[in-house]
């Protein structure tokens, strides 16, 4: 089964309503496990139902195309702000005739007519949706969901480690993302998302929600440690002139923590854990 990349250049991880690059974006925690077990929804045994899909912020189409090819009895499709980027999905998506792709801006009102999907999928979103713009967008994923559908969300907190390198970086990005608003977090040490996913389906309408969490080891020597590490070692690059802007960090200093954290990855005993969280709810 083919799973392309999500690109490093998506509309979540450039500078967003809050200038912040879309950091947790990148990482596609759960991709790992998807590739390895081919189970898109493991929360979620029938999906006979489940006919027409949406993926807000699909990147390069990465979880659309692999959702298409593992259901082929669903319509896929994905949105994404970045005319780049849906071209590369629609080029990846050869092959995979109940994907599509469009262009479409994930914190404006989405151009779908009310009850359209059985599902809509939101990941990794955290970083570029600003707080005050969480309502909005679960009230559209409420009004374009059919009765009795499902809004999936999924998002993880920065990942932890034995690397003192890897720690000061993502200290620096909790905090910058604290300064400027774009984290639920009371204190700036996380992003403070996930504790909230289920407040916030509920305040918008959705019933009958439940979670579930899921873990992905990126160590040295496990499965994941490439992938992830090469999603981190570029989100972070990404993300050092966002640190510096907001006063958190000099150059100089995120620069050799950069390089630092680099070549801690790299090490035999490398250790680290990125954890996250899916939280669904039905539509009424």
């Amino acid at each position: 089964m083919t799973t392309p990349s999500d690109s490093h250049q998506s509309a979540n991880t450039r500078v967003g309503a809050g200038n912040s690059p879309g950091m947790t974006r990148l990482l596609n925690l759960d991709l790992p496990a998807i590739k390895e077990t081919g189970q898109v929804f493991p929360e979620r045994a029938d999906l006979s139902t489940i006919h027409d899909v949406l993926d807000i912020a699909c990147g390069s189409g990465a979880w659309v195309i692999t959702t298409a090819q593992v259901y082929p009895h669903m319509q896929v499709v994905g949105i994404d702000s970045s005319d780049q980027l849906i071209d590369k999905a629609q080029a990846q998506a050869t092959g995979a005739n109940n994907a599509r792709f469009k262009h479409m801006h994930p914190l404006q009102p989405l151009d779908f007519p009310d009850d359209s999907f059985d599902l809509v999928n939101v990941r990794f979103v955290a970083s570029f949706v600003p707080r005050e713009a969480w309502p909005a967008l679960l009230g559209e994923c409420l009004r374009i969901t059919r009765r009795g559908g499902t809004v999936r969300l999924t998002e993880s907190d920065l990942p932890i480690s034995n690397s003192r390198a890897f720690e000061q970086f993502t200290g620096m990005i909790a905090r910058a993302l604290f300064l400027t608003q774009q984290s639920f977090s009371p204190d700036g040490v996380s992003l403070g998302i996930t504790p909230l996913l289920s407040q916030l389906l509920q305040q918008a309408g959705f019933v009958d929600i439940q979670q579930a969490t899921r873990a992905v080891n990126f160590s040295t020597g496990m499965d994941a440690h490439a992938e992830v590490s090469e999603d981190l070692a570029h989100t972070y690059r990404l993300a050092q002139p966002f640190l510096v802007t907001t006063g958190v960090t000099t150059q100089e200093e995120v620069s050799q923590a950069y390089q630092q954290m680099l070549a801690e990855m790299r090490a035999e005993d490398f250790s680290a854990v990125g954890f996250y969280l899916v939280v669904w709810g039905k539509k009424p």
